[in-house]
């Protein structure tokens, strides 16, 4: 695929540095933009999953995305104070990023050790050219 916004990059930047950067974009939006929507239903759980996966496969070079959001607790209460907020540590989030000859594997979940959501890469290659 063409990329017209290439010329505003770095000539030192590689496929596969665009590549990562492009899924780090993608990892901080969803982290920065989701953050603290309300949550009170257990189907809009599974809506917010799908509404988060077209988000960021609608960025340029997201070739796939999974999300999961697992909230202990949710109550499917009419009560109209019943509800709590999507935080980071709720979000399970996989992306693959394709741009030029190179292929990222990047996720986002909650590390109970560490107690922090990391954003990391998982997997990356590369073909044997570059452009």
């Amino acid at each position: 695929m063409e990329d017209a916004a290439r010329r505003y990059f770095s000539s030192k930047v590689t496929d596969r540095d665009r590549a990562v950067f492009e899924a780090g974009v993608a990892l901080g939006m969803v982290i920065h933009q989701f953050t603290g929507v309300p949550v009170r239903f257990r189907e809009e759980v599974e809506l917010l999953e799908k509404v988060i996966e077209y988000a960021v496969k609608s960025q340029p070079f997201k070739r796939e995305a999974r999300v999961r959001i697992g909230i202990d607790g949710l109550e499917d209460s009419r009560e109209p104070y019943r509800y709590t907020t999507l935080k980071s540590r709720n979000m399970d989030v996989e992306v693959v990023v394709e741009y030029g000859g190179a292929v990222v594997k990047a996720r986002l979940r909650y590390i109970p050790e560490l107690d922090y959501t990391l954003a990391y890469i998982e997997d990356i290659s590369e073909a044997d050219h570059q452009q």
